[in-house]
């Protein structure tokens, strides 16, 4: 069973929720997302754990007044969940662009991250194939939602896991009713702007770099490439698409448990 709690950080009400028990586990949501859309599923395999899941600006249970968004405003703010939930230091996991928030986290406070791991992370959104992609996603949110639903189905779930949902068209008009637009626009304008290289040589914890190798939306190459910038990190594949924490939940939190284990 998880709570709710809110925290302020300036312009922003915060929302996270605080579940279990044992040593803390920060899980970051990507895109879009959320981190109850995003990790719902990965929790219920990760046993004895206090999970943390924020919402950062854009997505789920967060407010704000809008306006441009910043990947160090983004790691303030889920540095500010874990203060408020009395946490020092804690194990962080970010999935896509939560990736990239968790390296500029990790990389600006050493001391209270203790291990790293990156899912379908991505060390800059600024090549030419981001740059059309998050395009496209921002001029989609303008003029035709349910267009962009139907291509994150195609590109970020596999053929066979979408071919198990039934009624395609009414999942489609779910994600339109529930997707929270003007906040993916946003934060893909952040994605497109993406540039942790420099932060990679900063990154102290022990990490694990899990690419996914059947993804479309962020390559497998942009895994390699991160986990090269990091040293002594691990890299590791999911036999999954982008959205792997969705679709192979179970893999997922394998492999960071087994991760944080053996990272002791």
């Amino acid at each position: 069973m998880s709570k709710t709690e809110y925290v302020q950080l300036g312009d922003a009400q915060v929302g996270y929720r605080d579940s279990g028990g044992g040593a803390p586990l920060v899980l970051v949501h990507g895109t879009g997302g959320d981190g109850e859309a995003n990790w719902g599923e990965v929790i219920r395999h990760l046993p004895g754990r206090r999970i943390l899941r924020p919402d950062y600006a854009g997505s789920g249970l967060t407010t704000d007044l809008s306006g441009r968004l910043t990947l160090d405003r983004l790691a303030g703010q889920v540095l500010a969940t874990a203060d408020h939930a009395g946490v020092e230091t804690f194990d962080l996991v970010g999935f896509s662009l939560g990736a990239a928030v968790a390296v500029r986290l990790a990389s600006r406070h050493p001391d209270r991250v203790r291990h790293l791991v990156s899912l379908g992370g991505f060390v800059t959104g600024m090549d030419p194939r981001s740059r059309l992609q998050f395009d496209h996603w921002i001029d989609l949110v303008a003029r035709d939602r349910e267009a962009l639903a139907r291509l994150i189905l195609l590109t970020g779930f596999s053929a066979d896991f979408v071919a198990t949902m039934g009624d395609l068209e009414a999942v489609v008009e779910q994600m339109v009713a529930s997707t929270n637009w003007d906040g993916m626009a946003r934060q893909a304008a952040l994605d497109r702007e993406v540039d942790i290289s420099a932060d990679l040589a900063e990154v102290r914890a022990p990490t694990l770099v899990l690419g996914n190798r059947l993804d479309q939306m962020v390559l497998p190459s942009a895994s390699i490439a991160l986990a090269n910038g990091i040293a002594g990190s691990r890299l590791g594949w999911i036999e999954g698409p982008h959205l792997s924490p969705m679709e192979c939940p179970v893999e997922v939190a394998s492999a960071i448990r087994t991760f944080l284990k053996e990272a002791k």
